[in-house]
Formats: structure tokens, sequence, C-alpha cells
């Protein structure tokens, strides 16, 4: 084979890798880019809204929680004014709220003389508008309790922690969302009065002669 022949295929040779590698590496481009893209779509996608189903209790509050939930209204119990509890057939655990007599004035009060959480760890919070405390009770189970007085009564949000990823969630949903018929009053008597129109200056001047 002449020299000239070899210079030849092998230029040849150079150009089919040069245009091979070309094709490779706008194919490898291609294919990362619309894996970024993919995954960019997929970050600013929204989360699907979480269906909730809304409880009025007839003790003076209501509250959100998650669909597909069990609602067990404890109609048995007469010494409580409020024993709901909600439950689920896929997570172990529960959340029950509580709304019952007590005599203390103030919910620290209240938590300082109760004797079966004398151990558990407190911190301030609000329930809605009402001050309130967010306690942990340790235990086989973990309880987490966020409670308030509404005027004289004693209202807790009790979630037992088993499966505590979801019903953590839970109870933040219920938390947040939770409403005391007295503030809704307050606040739409607030609003009314913000709302009056002002006595008329020919009137004022009529009363005073």
């Amino acid at each position: 084979m002449t020299k000239k022949k070899l210079i030849i295929i092998a230029g040849i040779s150079v150009g089919v890798l040069a245009v091979g590698g070309t094709i490779f590496f706008n194919r490898e481009r291609l294919f990362f880019a619309k894996k970024i893209q993919d995954q960019t779509v997929a970050s600013v996608s929204p989360t699907p809204k979480e269906e909730r189903v809304i409880w009025d209790d007839p003790a003076g509050f209501s509250f959100q929680y998650p669909k597909g939930l069990s609602m067990d209204k404890h109609d048995e119990d007469t010494e409580n004014y409020a024993h709901v509890e909600l439950t689920s057939p896929e997570h172990k655990g529960k959340l029950i709220v509580w709304a019952k007599d007590t005599t203390a004035t103030t919910i620290g009060g209240w938590l300082k003389n109760e004797k079966s959480l004398k151990d558990a760890v407190s911190v301030d919070t609000v329930l809605e508008k009402n001050e309130g405390k967010k306690i942990i009770v340790k235990g086989e189970v973990v309880r987490q309790i966020t409670a308030t007085l509404d005027e004289d009564i004693l209202v807790m949000v009790e979630t037992e922690l088993n499966d505590e990823v979801f019903w953590q969630q839970v109870n933040d949903t219920v938390v947040s969302t939770f409403t005391f018929a007295t503030n809704v009053k307050e606040d739409e008597s607030a609003a009314a009065a913000t709302n009056e129109a002002p006595p008329a200056a020919a009137d004022e001047e009529e009363s005073i002669e």
C-alpha cells in the first residue's frame, strides 16, 4: 500500500471518528438537557391540594381534617362537651378533640395542677387566638397535646403519634384550622361596629339645641 493511500485512509478514519464523536456528544447533551428540563418541570409542578372535611361541633368550635379519616363523635360520652376521635384504616394512631369542664382560670394554672402531665415537656402556643400550651408526653406511644381555655371550658387536641409523620400532619391541619365560635362572634361584632356610620352633624346640632 502506497503512502498516499495510507494518508487518504487515515484522513477518512479521522473524519468518521470526528463525525461519530460529534453525534454522540450531541445525543448526550440533548439527553441531559431533557433530563434537567424534566426535573425542573417536576419541581415546579403544584402539589395536589389535600381534600379536607370541615367539622362544626355543637360545643362551639370547628376545624378541618384530611378526607379519608374516620370520625367518631362518641355520643355515649355524657361527661364531656366534646369527644371527637379521628382514626385511619391505614395508619396506627389517633387524634381526639376534647372539650370538658375545668376550674382553672388560666391554661398555665391548669397544666400546673394536672398531675398526669407533671413530667411532660411543654411550651407556650396558641389555639386560634387563645393562649395555650403545647405538651409532649413521652411513653410507649408519644402523645402531643395542644390545650387552651375557651371561657371556662378546657379544649384539647390530643394526638397519638404511632405513625409520627402521618399523624403529625393531621395534628397540624386540625390545629391550624381550629376556630372558636366565641372568637368568630367577637370578630363579627367588631367588624359591624367599625362599619357603623357616625351620626350626622345636623342631628348633633339639633340635640345640642
